[in-house]
């Protein structure tokens, strides 16, 4: 779909996309069904962003409801006065569309943005969330020791299905999460190792005792063992049961190791 901004919309226009509400947008958003009109309570920033493809949907908190919606086209001068506003610096190709509201038209999984098995990729979310410093000590003690090479080497196999990715072939992704341009999804999960990443530093700062964070060389914060193995082995999981095409029958048992130690004997016992 091209990129239309909203101070560009005539009378009756129709853009539809995706919003994905979580617990960290207001209140008239969080409470919204199938079917709501919603509507900023005046025509100022922060907009709504209507993002107009999965793969282009922003995942910055974790869990969330996502929604089918379309934008409300201005009807007034005051309303098309504040979307021209909204519309100010947004490139052509954004792949998104600020609005001053948005009907509601479908509910529908948000393992979708995670790809065709996006619901494995939500189970492993999941476990990243309710993380403790016991499980991730847990994880961390089961990793596979290759684990890390069998992660990377399924990224390489996703790039090697990708056009002009060759600068990526020859680097080590054993802790990549995303990599922008390849791809409009940026990994085989979409942004599933993303998000991984942020609810296992969300579980760290909950719960951890002692510090589990340090600044790296680059001046990164990056997370500190036991979190920062476990979130490998966590990674390793989602790669396993969500891009499944990628990794053979053994590559498959070894970043699925500590995910199976820790989680699938327990359900077992």
């Amino acid at each position: 779909m091209a990129a239309m901004t909203v101070g560009e919309l005539a009378d009756g226009d129709t853009v539809a996309g995706f919003v994905l509400v979580t617990a960290k947008d207001p209140d008239y958003l969080k409470v919204a069904t199938v079917g709501d009109r919603v509507m900023l309570p005046s025509f100022e920033p922060p907009w709504i962003v209507v993002d107009h493809t999965l793969e282009r949907v922003l995942v910055t908190r974790w869990p969330g409801r996502l929604f089918r919606a379309e934008v409300v086209p201005p009807a007034t001068d005051e309303e098309r006065a504040a979307m021209a506003r909204a519309g100010e610096n947004l490139r052509p190709d954004a792949g998104y569309t600020r609005a001053f509201a948005v009907d509601l038209r479908e509910e529908i999984s948000p393992s979708l943005l995670f790809g065709p098995h996006g619901d494995a990729v939500i189970r492993v979310l999941a476990a990243g969330l309710a993380l403790d410093e016991e499980g991730a000590r847990s994880l961390a003690s089961a990793r596979h020791p290759a684990a890390g090479q069998e992660y990377s080497k399924a990224w390489h196999r996703w790039l090697a299905e990708l056009r002009d990715t060759a600068h990526y072939r020859d680097q080590d992704h054993a802790s990549t999460l995303s990599i922008h341009g390849a791809a409009p999804s940026g990994s085989p999960i979409g942004c599933g190792f993303s998000v991984l990443w942020q609810t296992v530093r969300t579980s760290a700062e909950l719960r951890c005792r002692a510090g589990s964070f340090t600044i790296d060389e680059d001046g990164d914060e990056v997370l500190l063992d036991p979190w920062r193995t476990a979130l490998g082995a966590l990674l390793d999981a989602a790669m396993a049961f969500g891009a499944p095409h990628l990794v053979d029958s053994h590559a498959a048992a070894v970043l699925t190791t500590a995910w199976n130690v820790v989680f699938e004997s327990a359900e077992q016992s």
